[in-house]
């Protein structure tokens, strides 16, 4: 269990027992929901067969954005995470360093680039993102700093932030366990059932009796899912990011120029990638982390060549149809998977409403799209 850095709240003598919920998992999502559920008193066991946040959260770019979000459900849903990122800054003051500066994309003159920058505004300003077309002296204004190239279009997006995901998941476990949760290093072989519960959760290291079970195991929640009968089908998706030394803080918003994405950490390390999509098979290598950064620093003139301290590469949380996955399956009723490529940015809306199914009852309407019964009988 982790060191409390805050003190466990009072309970009244009269609240009936707590209700039991089994967290599996302490990336990113498992951590924002075992901090939801301790918050509200339910007893919290928080199993991880690592340590906090060494998966695919650890890998993470760490977006916080809605505007490369469709259709609007999901979109609505990545905004409702995004403001929760500032809900949690009041809820747990200087727990979280987030860079609120926004994000800029920018491209050259590619016409094909130019009119998806153009797209992406089009559509989420009439959904009430603050979204908007810049020029070529405004891209100047936000980045002075930054070599932006030759302009052929792009867009600003005020609201958008970024943090290090590895140390937003640790507050959030060092949260939960302030309000009482407990952190297991174990990994879980089993969830044993009597008719349409779980009754059990099974490791090698012994087990235990619980009220629910929620799996927000990233890429191991399928085979546990699996053994419930709730279908959790995923994709193959591989991201590779390069991480800088530490140099001089001169990033306070996020680049997105055409072929890159870049951003810093606030220990000051710059962090790069290209752009989102799939790397396939290519190793993550000193060769290519150096290639990335060289990349960046191109636009980066006054910090010099930026050197290479570590490269990641993450394998996706990434369902087959891209959007999450989140809910109950139709055999078990205490049961609940919570698995989805935009982990970070969600992960305050979905530990809130999963709070509210758990210990509620309440079927959230905000996750009505998203629940894993839409795969029933759909073959995979």
């Amino acid at each position: 269990m982790l060191d409390a850095s805050a003190s466990t709240p009072d309970r009244h003598s009269t609240q009936p027992a707590p209700r039991h919920v089994t967290v599996i998992g302490a990336g990113i999502i498992g951590a924002s929901i075992a901090y939801h559920l301790a918050r509200r008193h339910a007893k919290v066991t928080l199993v991880e067969k690592h340590t906090p946040a060494q998966a695919t959260t650890r890998t993470s770019f760490a977006w916080l954005n809605a505007n490369s979000k469709t259709p609007y459900d999901y979109y609505r849903l990545n905004y409702d995470g995004l403001l929760g990122w500032y809900r949690l800054q009041q809820e747990l003051p200087d727990a979280f360093d987030i860079q609120w500066g926004g994000s800029v994309a920018w491209c050259s003159s590619d016409a094909d680039e130019i009119a998806a920058l153009a797209h992406t505004v089009r559509e989420h300003q009439p959904w009430g993102y603050p979204i908007h077309d810049i020029n070529a002296a405004e891209l100047q204004r936000l980045l002075p700093q930054v070599s932006t190239g030759e302009f052929g279009g792009g867009w600003h997006s005020s609201v958008d932030g970024t943090l290090d995901p590895v140390a937003a998941t640790q507050a959030l476990v060092s949260a939960a366990c302030a309000y009482g949760a407990e952190l297991v290093q174990a990994d879980v072989t089993g969830l044993a059932t009597q008719q349409t519960r779980v009754t059990e959760v099974v490791t090698a290291h012994g087990q235990w009796a619980t009220d629910a079970v929620i799996i927000a195991a990233g890429n191991d929640t399928p085979a546990l899912a699996e053994q419930l009968g709730i279908a959790v089908p995923m994709l193959d998706s591989y991201g590779i990011l390069a991480h800088s030394t530490p140099v001089e803080k001169r990033l306070p918003r996020i680049l997105l120029p055409s072929g890159a994405d870049i951003k810093q950490n606030p220990d000051g390390r710059v962090v790069t990638g290209e752009n989102f999509g799939d790397s396939g098979a290519t190793p993550a290598t000193e060769a290519v982390g150096q290639a990335l950064l060289d990349k960046a620093s191109e636009f980066l003139p006054e910090l010099g060549r930026l050197t290479l301290d570590f490269v990641t590469r993450g394998k996706r949380v990434l369902p087959v149809d891209e959007r999450p996955i989140i809910g109950t399956g139709a055999d078990i009723d205490n049961a609940y998977v919570a698995v989805t490529h935009s982990g970070i940015t969600l992960a305050p809306v979905i530990g809130q409403l999963l709070a509210i199914e758990v210990l509620d009852g309440i079927a959230t309407e905000q996750l009505a799209p998203f629940r894993p019964t839409r795969f029933d009988g759909v073959e995979r």
